[in-house]
């Protein structure tokens, strides 16, 4: 699943829907086990597999591709440049049901390789932990019943694994937003200065007086 969520993750880099593409392969896959999970919990028998369907939709991402609910999180917290803090106030609600376009290609992740780095890692981060937690029973394995993928964050994991995975995620959500600040601190960085140059011609350009003009040359 790691493999799986780096190609994935990839294509999406260059602005191919990789939840499309990998899933064309991988999302067969899921869904036969989550099938067997959910035949195993109708008969009262322990879960088979930990990765599966609701796995993925639910605690490998929260907002998206990248777990970009996370960035969000940090872009109103801790940027203040006025490009990104204006898109993270039009990206939250989407952000919220698993929609993150705006930030793909708003901010951009797009063919942004210092974003690429958590764009890739934080899922990675996410799917190593939750399947440790739920190998060792500290949270319990997805049963296999259908949960939307725009379920929001927290809500989800309490419907698919009771308040253990939503305290989970709570955590990973967390651990998301520490590990994208130094990236999006970064480019809040370079934006202020873009903005406060853009701001700095601007004053040039208004400052007009009539003591300038001169009529000799017409």
């Amino acid at each position: 699943m790691v493999i799986a969520y780096i190609f994935l993750h990839f294509f999406w880099f260059f602005g191919v829907n990789g939840g499309s593409v990998v899933g064309a392969v991988f999302n067969p896959i899921l869904q036969t086990l989550s099938a067997e999970n959910l035949a195993a919990f109708q008969a009262g028998d322990a879960m088979p597999n930990i990765i599966c369907q609701q796995f993925q939709d639910l605690f490998a991402t929260f907002g998206g591709a990248g777990s970009t609910l996370s960035l969000l999180i940090a872009m109103l917290l801790f940027c203040k440049s006025k490009r990104i803090k204006e898109l993270g106030k039009l990206a939250i609600i989407p952000g919220c049901f698993g929609i993150n376009e705006p930030i793909i290609f708003g901010l951009p992740i797009l063919l942004n390789p210092l974003m690429l780095i958590p764009f890739m890692l934080v899922p990675t981060i996410n799917i190593v932990i939750s399947y440790i937690c739920m190998s060792i029973g500290l949270v319990p394995i997805c049963t296999g019943v259908a949960i939307p993928w725009t379920m929001p964050v927290i809500i989800s994991g309490f419907l698919s694994t009771g308040w253990q995975g939503a305290v989970l995620q709570a955590l990973l959500l967390i651990l998301g937003v520490f590990l994208y600040m130094p990236f999006i601190k970064m480019m809040d960085k370079q934006y202020l200065t873009d903005e406060t140059k853009a701001a700095d011609h601007t004053d040039d350009e208004d400052d007009f007086s009539l003591d300038d003009l001169s009529f000799d040359d017409m």
